[in-house]
């Protein structure tokens, strides 16, 4: 799975920042939706840990906008 960051930074050179800063908060929310649920993906223990990771670097990148 490739790292966030680097979905984040094609975004950004792609659709540039504002449409970037909108992915993020919409993509760590569903990640967040999923990760409280009981079924699903994120309900699997290896998959948690990745969506965990994710939702980790999303709230750094977010942070570091600001």
């Amino acid at each position: 799975m490739a790292s966030e960051r680097e979905r984040i930074e094609f975004l950004l050179e792609r659709d540039g920042l504002p449409a970037t800063r909108a992915w993020v908060e919409r993509t760590r929310g569903l990640y967040r939706e999923m990760l409280g649920g009981r079924a699903g993906l994120a309900s699997v223990p290896e998959y948690r840990r990745l969506f965990e990771a994710a939702v980790r670097e999303f709230d750094e990148w977010l942070a570091a906008q600001r």
